[in-house]
């Protein structure tokens, strides 16, 4: 096969652009380094249980077009999640009525920025308590680094508040989940796909990229098999692309491109470790209070975040951490984490730790900064660097396209609909060159 488009990197955004090029009868190879496709869309599915388990993306964000004429069309139905929130406050779990109420507080200043940039922490102090309570602002910097996995300290204040005005009211802006996980979704778009013209090549890990205009050759160190084609377009995870050359794992490009990797360096793939706990019985529910519960709050806590499958009524809890607290959490076994979780989950429950841990039946957890095909779970800008997506997302002499969540220029970065989108809109730059 002498492909038309290599495509390296068999996620959401590589997906999509296949599926572009197969709708135009393109012969495309994808190589994915990964013995799976999907890439940060990371569903299992166990026949014994009733639910996915999602150890990557989980939520649809609102109604992005793009996701939502893919449900249409693959005919896979979501669900709305109930705004249900609660946090941990003097030792008790009380409604979190107005979270979009206590963001706005903190954020109202961000509009006065101008052309000024700074960290969000550092907007934070500047701003002391000028805007809201001690309170209000720890819940934003819980919320940057659970929401945006950054770290306040790098974070964009600028990058913010673009954030903040494009998803709005955070209660008025549904989330949803796909009644049979997000895995489904990839599954389906592979199997859109011409069989005789799109083919994939998995646990094969790009080493270099040998390219001039209109020619790319594609080499890696785990095989001794090149590949050649008259354009690439490149999905790899941020973490991936902004290795330096001589690290392990990383991609070499030759010639380099110094002027996209200045810019990549302008964003972060912020860290995320989640875990799921499968009990014997969804034991909260037991309490009149937290049986309708969605999401629980605790910025002291090792995993801040917190929440079930509602509307479901299944035993599972989900632990979430982002930005330092998952840093705080790297390199920790299985066993550790396990039990970091628990008694989490025991002080912000009021319940003591041996009975919740008894009643565990399985513990699964991902440390996406650890995994050596991501460095990270998903993008987010530096202080300055407001610019950098749009000028990533640009081809290089028609030859290098790129593509992926950290590329979006739609308002969608670092969610599944920002990767979706920006591997059809470099599928369309490709058939516009060829």
């Amino acid at each position: 096969m002498n492909p038309d488009v290599l495509i390296l990197g068999a996620g959401a955004a590589g997906l999509a652009a296949a599926n572009i090029l197969s709708d135009h009868n393109r012969k495309v190879l994808i190589l994915e380094a990964r013995d799976r496709i999907g890439g940060r869309i990371y569903t299992l599915h166990d026949p014994k249980l009733k639910t996915p388990i999602e150890l990557g993306a989980e939520f649809i964000h609102g109604r992005p077009d793009v996701t939502w004429n893919l449900l249409r069309q693959f005919n896979l139905k979501a669900f709305d999640i109930p705004f249900n929130h609660k946090r941990r406050h003097a030792g008790k779990l009380v409604d979190l009525a107005d979270i979009n109420h206590e963001l706005r507080k903190v954020v109202a200043g961000l509009t006065h920025l101008g052309k000024h940039d700074e960290s969000f922490a550092d907007y934070l102090r500047r701003q002391n308590a000028k805007y809201a309570t001690p309170e209000a602002r720890q819940f934003a910097l819980s919320f940057i680094q659970g929401f945006d996995a950054a770290d306040p300290e790098r974070i964009s204040a600028k990058a913010i508040a673009e954030e903040q005005r494009g998803i709005g009211n955070v209660e008025d802006e549904p989330q949803h989940r796909l009644l049979e996980g997000y895995g489904t979704l990839i599954d389906h778009l592979r199997r859109s796909l011409n069989r005789e013209r799109i083919k994939f090549r998995l646990k094969y890990s790009v080493s270099q990229i040998t390219w001039s205009k209109s020619k790319v050759e594609i080499q890696s160190q785990s095989s001794r098999q090149t590949f050649w084609a008259p354009r690439v377009i490149i999905t790899l995870p941020l973490g991936v692309l902004q290795l330096s050359p001589e690290t392990a794992g990383a991609v070499r490009f030759a010639p380099d491109i110094p002027d996209w990797r200045a810019h990549a360096l302008q964003l972060v793939s912020g860290p995320i470790v989640k875990a799921i706990i499968r009990f014997r019985e969804p034991f909260w529910e037991d309490d009149e209070d937290l049986r309708d519960l969605s999401f629980i709050h605790d910025p002291a806590s090792p995993f801040p975040t917190w929440w079930t499958m509602r509307p479901l009524h299944l035993p599972f809890l989900t632990a979430w951490a982002g930005g330092p607290k998952a840093t705080a959490l790297a390199g920790k076994s299985k066993r550790d984490l396990q039990h970091i979780a628990i008694d989490s989950l025991a002080s912000l429950m009021n319940r003591t730790r041996n009975r919740l841990a008894g009643l565990v039946e399985h513990f699964y957890f991902h440390d996406w900064a650890a995994d050596p095909f991501s460095r990270g779970a998903y993008s987010y800008v530096t202080v300055g660097g407001t610019h950098a997506r749009p000028k990533l997302a640009k081809p290089i002499l028609n030859t290098l396209y790129f593509a992926g969540e950290a590329l979006d220029t739609t308002g969608q970065a670092s969610t599944v609909a920002g990767a979706l989108s920006s591997g059809q809109r470099a599928a369309q730059l490709v058939l516009k060159s060829l």
